[in-house]
């Protein structure tokens, strides 16, 4: 059963943040566009903060994950069915009780905006409730577990209240999810009258995970047995779920995630994935994957969640260097602790791995590692005139460097001319 891709303008997602006095954060404001944003910056500027942030904004019962003071207040500024809203906490809203003990202590709207209708926590939960975003932490490993047959899916509005209410949990590896369950649940429902939705998304992802997976690796699932066990392939190999390498369980419990989510938090009629809209975020996209996959992750994302939004955050310049004009966020740490970001012009699938090291991550020490230390060695050799010297120093740079490297043929060129000169 082949779905056809399904691209609109997509009307729920979230606009901006803003955040002040919110864990190392004296103010930020970051705005996002409505496809893919690649938060990239180098370790401790923030960029999972900002997610949790995120999070707080969408449920009062996150808060213990953040540090706050008196006058902290944050939100976020989403369009929900092209609809201008504004959800958070204003300033004075908590009660400071000590590490991992705030609280709420009274609901106040964030500040009014023109032309954006401003709600607090607790009202956008029942105003906007069809608006509610995934958080997937970074935490994906796939323990086993026995499944004993298929088991009762909560309501809508439940799956909806437990989604916000463990967004942090979710985040930081404390909620934990089973994928198994729900590979298992769809096995038995998919052939059902009423299942209509879930059957087209079952056969659209079975259909698109040869496209998720590395290339070459033919990633598939197969069947599951009677003993309820998922049996998957990878490069014609079968192998059960909890026997995939850790960058398979990654990717593969990012997409179940996004599908169960899709499933549990719209309404019948508006759960096919190719046409669901909302926000997922996700933090550190890259972990566990091999470079050649974390180019051709983005585009697998996209293939089978067209309308969604994606918030992620990465280490990866194979990631950077596959998203297009903007979606990269740059982030790097500012001293005053204040942040104005958007999505940067550029692309950068120009770029080679060093430049993004060091342009977007913040990578310092680029220019201490062996091989420029013995290209240092190599030029200074030439100066000195040193046949022997750069003779040595081009045998240390073969060790360490790539065997079609340009610098080398051309200092090999160079230790040729000076020998020819020198028996002339």
């Amino acid at each position: 059963m082949h779905q056809q891709r399904s691209l609109k303008l997509t009307a729920s997602y979230i606009e901006n943040l803003h955040l002040e006095n919110v864990r190392q954060f004296k103010k930020l404001n970051i705005t996002f566009n409505k496809g893919f944003n690649f938060i990239a910056g180098p370790n401790g500027c923030g960029k999972t903060s900002i997610l949790a942030g995120i999070s707080h904004c969408f449920s009062h019962q996150s808060f213990k994950f953040s540090r706050f003071k008196d006058d902290s207040q944050f939100w976020v500024d989403v369009k929900v069915n092209n609809n201008d809203k504004r959800i958070g906490s204003g300033p004075h809203s908590l009660n400071l009780a000590g590490y991992r003990k705030d609280s709420l202590k009274s609901w106040i709207k964030p500040p009014k905006a023109e032309g954006r209708e401003s709600l607090s926590i607790n009202e956008a939960i029942t105003i906007i409730k069809g608006f509610c975003p995934l958080f997937i932490g970074a935490h994906r490993s796939i323990k086993y577990k026995q499944i004993s047959g298929m088991k009762r899916e909560m309501p809508l509005d439940q799956q909806i209240n437990s989604n916000l209410s463990s967004s942090s949990e979710s985040l930081y590896g404390e909620k934990e999810s089973n994928i198994k369950q729900w590979f298992v649940n769809r096995y038995f429902v998919i052939d059902k009258d009423w299942a209509q939705e879930e059957r087209a998304n079952w056969f659209h992802m079975i259909e698109n995970l040869p496209f998720i997976g590395p290339f070459n690796s033919n990633f598939s699932y197969i069947r599951t047995g009677q003993e309820l066990e998922p049996i998957f392939s990878i490069y014609g190999e079968e192998c059960y779920l909890e026997e995939l390498s850790a960058g398979f369980q990654a990717v593969l419990s990012i997409i179940a995630n996004i599908f169960e989510w899709v499933e549990g938090t719209n309404e019948p009629g508006k759960r096919i994935a190719l046409n669901a809209e909302g926000t997922v975020l996700i933090d550190e996209l890259d972990l566990h994957l091999h470079p050649e996959w974390q180019f051709s992750l983005r585009e697998g994302l996209s293939r089978i969640f067209p309308n969604l939004q994606f918030i992620v955050t990465t280490h990866s310049p194979h990631l950077l260097s596959s998203a297009g004009e903007n979606e990269v966020i740059i982030m790097q740490k500012q001293d005053d602790n204040k942040y104005t970001l958007q999505p940067s012009k550029k692309r950068f699938s120009g770029w080679n791995t060093d430049q993004i090291l060091s342009e977007i991550m913040g990578v310092k020490s680029l220019e201490n590692k062996d091989y420029e230390k013995l290209i240092a060695i190599a030029l200074v050799k030439i100066e000195e005139s040193s046949i022997q010297g750069l003779r040595n120093a081009i045998s240390n740079l073969v060790e360490v460097c790539h065997p079609g490297d340009s610098i080398v043929t051309v200092l090999k060129a160079r230790l040729a001319s000076m020998v020819a000169l020198q028996d002339d």
